[in-house]
């Protein structure tokens, strides 16, 4: 997604000034929209920036059934994707997914958002791998499966990522 994507759908929603970055450290959560007055959209829970982004992905795609896609918690605007959304398939078997390269999972706790802590690696640790979650999903779903995070802070596989169906 754009910023001009983000604006347009903040305006199309009644934010006179669009959107803007909130905080100091400002990363794919930190995206808002913003009345004339100056007052911020209110989101209280993590799962509502998604809630959003998916809002802002029908405006930006109407006529399709979309879901937002984060891509990257390192960007603000262009971290996020719209994904043409088909169905739910499932929870990705990361474990699964580690043992059949002969790995186990692990959890990095150093990482800074708990979505992205988990590895596969060997028992002595010397290999360690990132998981490619789209990969995980094509995987375990076949290949019209998409992964998503829909809460970066989630500290379970199950509380922090999903497959889809794409369409």
């Amino acid at each position: 997604m754009s910023k001009q994507a983000f604006d347009e759908a903040c305006k199309a929603q009644g934010y006179e000034r669009g959107v803007t970055l909130i905080g100091t450290q400002q990363d794919a959560y930190s995206i808002r929209c913003v009345d004339d007055d100056g007052t911020l959209q209110q989101i209280d829970r993590y799962e509502q920036i998604h809630e959003f982004v998916s809002e802002a992905c029908n405006w930006t795609y109407s006529g399709r059934r979309n879901t937002d896609r984060l891509a990257t918690m390192g960007k603000t605007y262009d971290a996020w994707e719209c994904a043409s959304y088909g169905s739910y398939a499932g929870v990705p078997d990361l474990k699964g997914w580690c043992e059949s390269k002969g790995l186990q999972l692990i959890n990095r706790k150093e990482i800074k958002y708990p979505a992205y802590r988990w590895f596969c690696a060997d028992s002595a640790m010397s290999k360690v791998e990132g998981i490619p979650l789209d990969k995980v999903c094509e995987w375990q779903f076949g290949e019209d499966a998409l992964d998503r995070t829909f809460n970066t802070y989630g500290k379970q596989v199950a509380d922090a990522w999903d497959c889809f169906y794409v369409t």
